[in-house]
Order: C-alpha cells, then sequence, then structure tokens
C-alpha cells in the first residue's frame, strides 16, 4: 500500500495545462472513435471508450478549482455517458468472467460452461441489439462527445498550475488510503471494496498521465499493479454472483455451481485485506 504523499512545493509551469488539455481531448476523441466500430468489435469499443472517458474524467480532477464550475458540469455529463454505457459493458465483462472461471472449476462442473456461455452471449446480443435500435451506430453518444469536446477545449487551461496538480494527487492519495483502510475494517461490504476499487483506478489513470506529461508531479510511491489484478479479480467474481442472483440469465443448476467458485474466491480476497 503505497503512503500517502504531502503536498510538494513546486514551480509554475505555463505549458502545463496545455499537455493536460490535449490529453483529455485525445482521450475524448478515442472514446468517440471506438463509439463508432462496427460488428463484434463494438463489444470492446464499448470497454475502451468507457476507459477513455474516465481517463477524461481523471485529468479534468488534477485542477478542478482552476477550471471552474464548467468543468465540473462536463465531469458529470461524462460521467453519464460512461454510465449509460455500463449495463453493456457488464453484459459483455460477464462473458469474460466466465471464461476466465473455466480452469477454476471442478472437472465435474465445467460441462456446465457452455450452456452458461451460450446463455450470456445471447443476452448480451440482445442488449446490444436493443441499444442499436434506440440509437442507430451509437450517433447520438458521439455527437454527444464532440459537444462535451469541444466545451472541454474552452476552459480555462492556461489557469492550471502544478500546485493544483500536486494537490489533487495528494487527495487521490488519500481518497484511496481512506478506503484500504475501511475495507480492512470491514472486508463483508461490499461497496466498500466498489469505491476502493474506483479510487485505485483513478490513481492509476493520474499516474499513468502524468508519467506523460510531467513526471514529477506523479504519486510518491507510484501505483502497484498486484493491487490492481487482485481487485480485477475480486471484480470477476462479484460480477457473477450479481447475475447468479435475481433475473439471472442462468437456470439453478449453472447458478449453484458458478456461485459456489466466486464465492470461495471471493472470499479469499476478503479474508485478506493486507493483499491489497
Amino acid at each position: 500500500m503505497a503512503k500517502v504523499a504531502t503536498v510538494r512545493a513546486v514551480p509554475q509551469g505555463p505549458g502545463l495545462g496545455g499537455d493536460l488539455r490535449a490529453y483529455a481531448l485525445d482521450q475524448l476523441a478515442a472514446a468517440t472513435a471506438q463509439l463508432g466500430r462496427e460488428g463484434d468489435a463494438r463489444h470492446d469499443g464499448i470497454h475502451q471508450a468507457r476507459k477513455s472517458l474516465r481517463r477524461a474524467r481523471a485529468t479534468l480532477a488534477l485542477a478542478p478549482r482552476a477550471l471552474g464550475d464548467k468543468a465540473g458540469r462536463i465531469d458529470a455529463a461524462l460521467a453519464t455517458a460512461c454510465r449509460g454505457l455500463s449495463a453493456l459493458r457488464d453484459a459483455q465483462a460477464l462473458l469474460e468472467a466466465l471464461q476466465r472461471l473455466a480452469p477454476k472449476l471442478p472437472a465435474d462442473a465445467r460441462d456446465t460452461l457452455p450452456e452458461a456461455m451460450a446463455l450470456a452471449t445471447a443476452r448480451r446480443d440482445r442488449m446490444l441489439a436493443a441499444a442499436l435500435e434506440r440509437d442507430p451506430g451509437f450517433a447520438r453518444r458521439r455527437a454527444r462527445l464532440e459537444t462535451l469536446a469541444r466545451r472541454l477545449a474552452k476552459l480555462d487551461w492556461d489557469a492550471v498550475r502544478e500546485k493544483h496538480v500536486a494537490k489533487a494527487v495528494a487527495r487521490s492519495e488519500r481518497r484511496m488510503a481512506k478506503a484500504h483502510r475501511r475495507v480492512k475494517r470491514h472486508p463483508e461490504i461490499d461497496e466498500g471494496w466498489h469505491v476502493l476499487r474506483r479510487r485505485l483506478r483513478r490513481l492509476r489513470q493520474q499516474d499513468s498521465l502524468l508519467q506523460a506529461v510531467a513526471p514529477a508531479l506523479r504519486p510518491a510511491d507510484g501505483v502497484s499493479a498486484d493491487q490492481a489484478t487482485v481487485l480485477g479479480e475480486a471484480q470477476d467474481d462479484a460480477l457473477l454472483l450479481r447475475h447468479c442472483a435475481r433475473r439471472s440469465p442462468f437456470p439453478p443448476p449453472i447458478r449453484r455451481v458458478i456461485r459456489s467458485v466466486a464465492r470461495a474466491r471471493l472470499a479469499g480476497v476478503r479474508d485478506n485485506g493486507n493483499q491489497v
């Protein structure tokens, strides 16, 4: 677990705001392009688009005061756009989690996997078809992102100083440390793990973009890839369990198999909070 960094005394760099602006605009352009993919590539496009939207939000979070209320409204709109794709992403993520679950299944339960995959695939395809019927080619979503990009470009990026970014990074570190302490105290609470994963993801995104534009402002001790791996595996198990509850696409026998393995793996992570 990385220690919480203190805010460092840093000089004012006139080019920092422009670099952050360019990075955020690149991410919005990437998200728009990813939503334009066709055929089976749409599934990965949705996933990549959501990642790019989060990176753009992580950039805005590095200087909220300098960029003002307009940036906050753009951030809220980007969050809405990301949430609007979450059900479609979860439908594909369920398939991927089932694929990763396969080696963990007992030998006598592996014959249930093809049926589970078929049911999850059919559900995913129905959901995507319905979304595209409402918004062919995701044209409306892409147009919204282009509008948000134009608004983002007009923000006062020249007002951003390194001191603003240093404070924002320190805040991200404090929030992750707080979330980590919470799951260690109460590992049985699902929401705590969800918050920790979000906090870690935001800090990793900020670390990555600062590595490219302002390495001196990166989190003091970096961000552990091992933490992300452990939380990603736990997310798989939580997703599987969620799809074995009400409105599950799986019949009861398949649910029982998936639930048994996913619960055991999730308990292993949560019983050992020191892994994260």
